[in-house]
Parts: structure tokens; C-alpha cells; sequence
């Protein structure tokens, strides 16, 4: 019998080892990952999963389907992705709060 609660005792052991140091921090890059894409707005640098660095020209989200972005890779040159391949948000257009200010006082005063 103490065979048997062993067993099942180890048993747990090894599925909950396996989700809290395998399966959890995937699920968690997921769940931010999906994140970041469902708040990609026009103009913000992109990079897919195939290693395309690009800026996010357009969104389209039809009625049947995944949602599609239209990327500029090079002045002229757009590709339609989806956004289950989009791997990471570089920058956006929204400047940091302060950095805008800051800038143009900089340019704004006379050198001597």
C-alpha cells in the first residue's frame, strides 16, 4: 500500500515540476506576446518571427479570419503578415513622456 501512495506521490510531483517550470513561463510570453500584438497601433516598429524588422502600415481585421498587418520592410516595399507572426514590438510613435519637452527646449536655445 505504501508502494502505491508513493507512486502517486511522485507522480504528482513530476506533473507539477513540469508545469510550473516548463509550461507556466511559456504560457506567460504567450499571454504577452498576444498582449503586445492586440495593442499594435499604425507606425510602430515591428519584428516577426521569421526575423523581419518592419513598420506596421495598416490593420486589417475581416470579418472570417485572422487579423493581417500590412509591413513596410524598406521605403516602397510592403509584405502582409499576420499578426500570430509578429514576435516583438520594437518602438512606437507615441514619445516617452517628458523626452518631447525636453527636445525642444534643447533646440530651442541659442548657442553662444
Amino acid at each position: 500500500m505504501a508502494v502505491m501512495w508513493s507512486v502517486i506521490f511522485y507522480t504528482v510531483l513530476a506533473v507539477a515540476a513540469f508545469y510550473f517550470i516548463l509550461l507556466q513561463p511559456v504560457l506567460k510570453n504567450q499571454k504577452e506576446q498576444r498582449k503586445a500584438v492586440s495593442a499594435l497601433q499604425i507606425g510602430d516598429e515591428v519584428v516577426t518571427t521569421g526575423g523581419l524588422i518592419g513598420e506596421v502600415k495598416d490593420i486589417i481585421q475581416p470579418a472570417d479570419g485572422p487579423t493581417e498587418i500590412i509591413l513596410e520592410i524598406a521605403p516602397g516595399i510592403r509584405v502582409r503578415a499576420v499578426t500570430d507572426a509578429i514576435s516583438r514590438r520594437l518602438t512606437t510613435l507615441e514619445p516617452a513622456e517628458g523626452t518631447t519637452e525636453t527636445a525642444n527646449q534643447e533646440v530651442s536655445q541659442p548657442s553662444a
